[in-house]
């Protein structure tokens, strides 16, 4: 399958570990928690015992000293578990609501994947069916693999070591039984340590496997390998399917989608080989040729919508940059096109069988608008609706027919998503219809008694949905797959999408708002550990995507600027030194090479392990690929100057002087490393698309006064997003400073003032590409890393 909405794989964990792989060219999610059964400690993950399932005996002594345990507790004095009676308190305090947290070890509690993400519904585990069922309460587990979290996940470049038996990922809760296995959690099989898991290539020594970011985080992200992949990914499509019958014209919604569509088309996510696509329907299935070698669109009817023919998929589905033009001129006819029509037969059903061969190699994303209900072909609908019956039961509420829900099924096998907005007036059978988004991962849009004039609300609502519908961040092709500790197993699964087998979900297409509930079930196999972790890993391809980073992954572009760097120094050692000779030479022209390459592998674009979201690290990868080459170097290789001094030296007659010629005289540069920051000073970076000064806790107060308005380091805010313009020399100096960095630039670069002592502090610091950082080198490790590969 391609890859994803985000570029890598993570693991999340919570109290049951459950893992979430993402798909090369996308991102992947893993996390796991943990929890404990009733009565027993937590325990530190290293000394965890096997606990075999009781005998009825031991379930009895185990309950009596979980009563024990608890006997002696004052729930009076545990605010969290206080009774309150509620005849007699009924003004409870409002606060907002937290997931429950599982009674571990505040270590342990580290580890957990974060609850706003991954969350079950007990905090600790029954031991027994007998005993769940006497809770009388669902162990059930809630997983939203998109949200915005306050943990977001680890970005790493290998893929983590997983059990060879039930392919669980290594995380925080294994068990490692000495230097050479480890112990899964989930199935308890002993695996081997891979030899590169022990091995620290900063260092280059063997390092204590406990410090691995695997078995220190959650959550972690990374770029799937070839093998997770059916094939190279695919480009994004976009299908349309409007209503145009008489009905459909009568509500005036058509006006507002195209309008909303047109001024959205450029923000449609997806890269050069999106496609797009149109069908309209009434009493006949009508499609458009919008080749780029026509002057105008062409609409093809098929009269026959028992036997709907597709004709060349190149016609119809084309690529939005290359026909642009035609697909802007086709939204602004489709409002008048149909104003004048008697049409009111609704053929939806042939209208989605068309989609679904037209999309059958493709896939994509389907958005269809329906006003009324189906009554002309496959899919037709007859009314159910009776005011009169207050029984409502699966008469009512379950599909009339299996057709949507037969057809949603090859849709999502096709790994094709449908949304649906219902824009009626009468009863349109929405039971029935809701089986499309209901399998393939889609979402149903409702505006009862839609009317563009009469329903100004609903209008705005949706011109909101619809927007957001376009432009919202989404992966394609998705696997959800949730594992967990032996001696459980899953009942069932709530949330759009389709269970393909006994513990993945087939997610066509799937949004950060996407969440997934597992309700889960004890089946008496006997339990080897004290504690119950799950699993949940989401495989899925990105929907942007920039050159090699997209077409292969990014741990390979990484590994091919490193191969073109070693090979240049190389090729120049074979051609000009002795083959014996220890000495790392360069030639001139190319001695700046090494240190843009390292400063190319820290840049934020390419590295695995920046906590930035996906459409940051294509923007910022576009800019690098659009910008002109001093810009470009900038952004690599930031510029550093001292600018305290530099006040100090310049005179207000020099700078209207200067600032008349348009140029300002710049400050010298400054080596991009912390030991030459000092405390007493005041420091500009400029990183091509953004600026920052970082102003140090003993600076001047003339620099505090003269150019940040403030007179003591202690009044000025931790960070500042604007500098202020302030009427004095040294202001009106650092102001055509900035506007001279400023000039000639496609972006404008905002310019953040940042303290020593404020939390900001690292997004300036992690600018000085020379320095080592936890998870780089420093330029001279970087060369002493060289060397050794080139003069072996």
């Amino acid at each position: 399958m391609p890859g994803f909405f985000r570029p890598t794989k993570h693991l999340k964990r919570k109290v049951h570990p459950v893992p979430s792989v993402h798909h090369s060219g996308s991102n992947g999610a893993i996390g796991s928690q943990s929890h404990p059964y009733p009565g027993q400690s937590p325990q530190n993950k290293s000394s965890w015992t096997e606990a075999p399932r009781s005998s009825a005996a031991q379930e009895t002594l185990r309950m009596e000293q979980l009563q024990e345990s608890t006997a002696n507790l004052d729930l009076q004095q545990v605010p969290s578990v206080c009774p309150i009676n509620l005849l007699q308190q009924r003004d409870v305090p409002r606060v907002d609501p937290t997931a429950p947290e599982p009674g571990l070890s505040t270590h342990l509690r580290k580890l957990n994947c974060c609850s706003d993400v991954f969350q079950c519904t007990l905090v600790n585990i029954p031991h027994t069916l007998a005993l769940l069922k006497q809770v009388k309460l669902p162990l059930g587990l809630i997983f939203q693999p998109f949200k915005d979290s306050r943990e977001p996940p680890l970005l790493i470049t290998d893929v983590p070591p997983r059990c060879t038996t039930c392919q669980t990922y290594i995380n925080p809760f294994i068990t490692f039984i000495d230097q050479q296995h480890w112990k899964c959690n989930t199935c308890f099989s002993l695996n081997d340590v891979p030899g590169n898991f022990l091995y620290d290539p900063m260092t280059g020594s063997n390092c204590n496997p406990h410090s691995r970011p695997e078995l220190q985080h959650a959550a972690l992200e990374f770029m799937v390998p070839l093998e997770y992949q059916a094939g190279r990914p695919r480009p994004v499509t976009y299908l349309f399917v409007f209503d145009v019958s008489y009905n459909a014209v009568e509500t005036g919604y058509l006006g507002i989608v195209c309008k909303t569509l047109l001024e959205n088309i450029d923000r449609l996510p997806g890269d050069s080989r999106t496609r797009i696509g149109f069908i309209t329907f009434d009493s006949t299935v009508n499609f458009y040729h919008l080749h780029s070698s026509l002057s105008r669109p062409r609409m093809m009817v098929v009269a026959d919508v028992d036997d709907i023919f597709i004709p060349s998929e190149d016609k119809l589905l084309v690529n939005l940059q290359q026909s642009r033009q035609l697909v802007v001129s086709l939204l602004e006819e489709f409002p008048v096109a149909f104003r004048e029509t008697q049409k009111r037969q609704c053929a939806f059903g042939p209208a989605l069988q068309a989609a679904q061969k037209l999309l059958k190699y493709c896939g994509g994303r389907v958005s269809a608008f329906l006003t009324q209900l189906p009554n002309v072909g496959c899919g037709s609908l007859q009314p159910r609706e009776d005011p009169g019956d207050s029984t409502l039961g699966a008469k009512h509420l379950a599909p009339a027919i299996d057709f949507y829900k037969v057809l949603a099924l090859e849709l999502c096998g096709q790994q094709t998503g449908v949304d649906l907005f219902l824009l009626s007036q009468r009863y349109t059978d929405l039971a029935s219809v809701a089986c499309l988004p209901r399998y393939t991962c889609g979402y149903v849009y409702y505006y009862p008694a839609f009317h563009h004039i009469h329903s100004s609300a609903l209008v705005e609502k949706l011109q909101q949905e619809f927007q957001h519908h376009l432009t919202r961040s989404i992966g394609y092709e998705g696997l959800l797959r949730i594992r967990y500790t032996q001696g459980l197993m899953l009942e069932t699964y709530y949330g759009n999408s389709f269970l393909q087998t006994t513990q993945m979900l087939s997610l066509p297409c799937v949004c950060p708002q996407a969440e997934f509930a597992f309700l889960m079930m004890i089946d008496g196999a006997v339990t080897d550990s004290s504690f119950v972790v799950f699993q949940s890993s989401l495989l899925y391809t990105s929907c942007q995507a920039v050159d090699r980073s997209v077409r292969l992954c990014l741990a390979y572009t990484r590994d091919e600027l490193m191969r073109v760097l070693i090979e240049a120094l190389v090729a120049y050692r074979v051609s000009t030194c002795s083959p014996k000779q220890s000495a790392f030479t360069i030639p001139h022209s190319l001695q700046q090479l090494p240190l843009y390459v390292l400063a190319l592998l820290k840049q934020p674009a390419f590295q695995t392990d920046a906590a930035m979201s996906l459409d940051e690290r294509v923007f910022t990868m576009s800019q690098l690929m659009i910008q002109p080459l001093t810009l470009v170097l900038r952004m690599v290789y930031p510029d550093l100057y001292k600018i305290d001094d530099y006040l100090n030296s310049e005179s207000a007659d020099n700078i209207s002087l200067e600032r008349g010629k348009e140029t300002v005289k710049r400050p010298a540069l400054v080596q991009l490393m912390a030991e030459n920051l000092t405390l007493q000073g005041a420091f500009l970076i400029d990183c091509g698309n953004v600026l920052y000064i970082w102003v140090g806790r003993h600076c001047s107060t003339s620099f505090l006064d003269g150019v940040l308005g403030v007179t003591s380091y202690t009044s000025l805010p931790g960070t500042l997003t604007l500098l202020p313009i302030l009427q004095n020399p040294a202001s009106k100096l650092i102001q055509a400073l900035l506007g001279s960095l400023r000039k000639e630039r496609l972006y404008h670069a905002p310019c953040f003032i940042i303290k020593d002592d404020s939390t900001s502090r690292s997004v300036f610091i992690k600018r000085l590409v020379d320095d080592r950082t936890e998870t780089a080198m420093s330029y001279y490790e970087f060369l002493l890393h060289l060397k050794e590969r080139v003069c072996k």
